[in-house]
């Protein structure tokens, strides 16, 4: 894959993403306020089957507890997904600041990575449904 130098509007969301995950950590004690009043999931409720978001707000509060075993176990996808965006959330304001090389990912993705998030998707799912 091909480095090239940031961009202005690359640099901008880079530290908009810092900004919203550093939030997200200071507005936490209003996340665990919130968590136990958001309703059941009504797909789960209907079906009997849980959907491919079943769990993230299981996840989410587990990880805010630093419970990262108990985050897996409700929804391993959200977890990943959690974590990458707050590494990202700090990372990315540095590397901005820096002005270090990024990627240049295609427009759209390439086939083989859009396989591999839908297989993920599902795998995630099936972990859920079993």
């Amino acid at each position: 894959m091909k480095l090239r130098p940031p961009t202005r509007e690359e640099r901008q969301l880079a530290l908009l993403w810092g900004v919203v995950a550093a939030s997200a950590l200071v507005l936490r004690p209003f996340w665990l306020a919130v968590a136990p009043l958001m309703p059941a999931c009504p797909f789960r409720a209907i079906t009997g089957i849980p959907c491919p978001t079943c769990g993230t707000t299981h996840a989410a509060v587990a990880l805010m507890h630093g419970r990262l075993g108990a985050a897996l176990a409700a929804n391993p996808l959200a977890t990943l997904a959690g974590v990458a965006f707050f590494a990202g959330g700090l990372a990315a304001p540095l590397w901005a600041a820096l002005r270090w090389p990024v990627p240049d990912v295609p427009a759209p993705l390439p086939r083989w990575l859009r396989a591999v998030i839908v297989a993920a998707v599902i795998a995630n799912w099936a972990w859920l449904v079993l």
